[in-house]
């Protein structure tokens, strides 16, 4: 692995929890994604790793193909209507088959609601919650006609509470909840599963400036202040979380481990919602 592991410290060599299983990965080039493509391919996997993002360096199949594993990059906006139909196809085609799905991308625009367009308004609903629904969408036929699969979402602690300006990221958030729900009721008899990782504060680009940048690093004035202000939320364990610990609970849900969770979202936020 050399040098490759120091970005993400927290993995460890795969167990073959995942052999033989194809997945997708939405935003798998950056953050909770990228930690959770690479330990998808180091548990066996074969990922398909849809990103926006392409200037992040080495690209996430490199990275996984630098640890010996197997990925295919593809750029996907998910907010495209047709975009999710693209990737279910390809992922088929390019790995012969699928059986996960990880909806991670997402994203927010930092507003009070009187603040927001209509086009901001619509953009944070299609990144996180239409994007969902369409991969949902595109998935199912494919999950029911081979008998099962699993579907996993990164909804937030966002999903139970609020934050100042931040009503687009939280209602959506909500939303995927209860959408999961859904499936999890609707699809269970297929042999579908589907849940949520709800993470609280999580040390990636996101949190280390608004927009979010490409870098995998920054120490500024704003991040620093936002960082402090995450660790203070953090109750119990006092720290913000890391990609690497968000990827284990993903890999969990997706892992037969699993197997009688559905409907459920995991909350990994080190003690943010368990006090006022």
């Amino acid at each position: 692995m050399g040098e490759t592991q120091q970005e993400h410290p927290g993995l460890k060599p795969g167990t073959g929890r995942l052999q033989g299983k194809a997945a997708i990965v939405t935003g798998a080039n950056s953050g909770i994604g990228r930690a959770t493509a690479r330990l998808f391919a180091r548990e066996g996997a074969r990922v398909l790793c849809c990103d926006i993002q392409q200037d992040i360096h080495p690209r996430i199949d490199e990275l996984i193909e630098l640890d010996g594993g197997s990925a295919v990059y593809a750029h996907i906006d998910v907010t495209r209507p047709q975009a999710c139909e693209d990737m279910v196809a390809m992922a088929l085609d390019r790995l012969g088959g699928l059986d996960i799905l990880f909806n991670n991308a997402g994203g927010s625009v930092r507003k009070k609601v009187h603040e927001f367009t209509d086009a901001e308004w619509q953009f944070v609903l299609d990144l996180n919650l239409n994007a969902m629904f369409r991969a949902a969408r595109a998935v199912l036929p494919h999950f029911m006609q081979q008998g099962g699969g699993n579907i996993v979402s990164n909804a937030s602690t966002r999903a139970f509470m609020v934050s100042p300006e931040y009503s687009a990221y939280c209602t959506t958030k909500a939303a995927m909840m209860n959408l999961t729900r859904s499936l999890a009721l609707d699809y269970g008899a297929y042999g579908v599963r589907a849940n949520c990782v709800c993470p609280g504060s999580i040390d990636t680009p996101r949190f280390r400036g608004f927009p979010p940048r490409s870098e995998l690093a920054g120490d500024g004035p704003r991040q620093a202040s936002m960082r402090a202000r995450s660790i203070q939320s953090t109750k119990a364990l006092h720290r913000m979380g890391t990609p690497e610990e968000v990827a284990y609970a993903v890999l969990f849900l997706a892992s037969d481990e699993s197997s009688f969770i559905t409907g459920h979202g995991l909350v990994i936020d080190g003690g943010q919602t368990i006090a006022i």
